[in-house]
């Protein structure tokens, strides 16, 4: 994931710098450019391209990001289900309070699958805080389901 990020910034960093150079140029400068190949409809393309990319780019880092959730969240959906059969052996306080637990990792389950249904209009700087939310929520889950598993585990 770091060397993706690299990536990204570095990618984001060419853009911005064909864009001062472009926005930058004089006619002195534009004769200068042209007389050594390079006009400024080859750098608009260039720019162009390295848009292109990045945004490519994003949407592969996306698509990895949200299989990947989903693949976990699948995991927990097991882990549930299996706390859930245990809670069912339970009687009196231990299992209404299993009960409250399981409910508690379901809506936490749940915002998980909320923020990722956010995931589609995400792109950019959005991007990077949109996927820190999903992780935060992850954490989250996970610590509640350590929790629950501590508090099953307890006679």
């Amino acid at each position: 994931m770091k060397r993706g990020m690299f990536q990204k910034r570095l990618l984001t960093i060419l853009l911005m710098a064909v864009l001062v150079a472009v926005t930058g140029c004089g006619e002195k400068e534009k004769s200068q450019s042209t007389a050594e190949g390079v006009s400024k409809k080859d750098v608009k393309q260039e720019t162009k391209e390295a848009y292109e990319a990045t945004k490519a780019y994003t949407q592969e880092q996306i698509q990895a990001f949200r299989q990947l959730t989903e693949t976990k969240l699948g995991e927990y959906d097991k882990k549930i289900d299996q706390l859930r059969e245990s809670a069912e052996k339970l009687g009196g306080d231990a299992k209404v309070k299993a009960e409250q637990q399981l409910a508690a990792l379901r809506r936490k389950r749940d915002a998980v699958t909320e923020k990722m249904k956010e995931l589609g209009d995400s792109g950019g700087s959005a991007w990077d805080q949109f996927k820190s939310g999903v992780d935060a929520a992850m954490e989250d889950l996970a610590r509640a389901y350590n929790n629950a598993v501590a508090e099953f585990s307890k006679p």
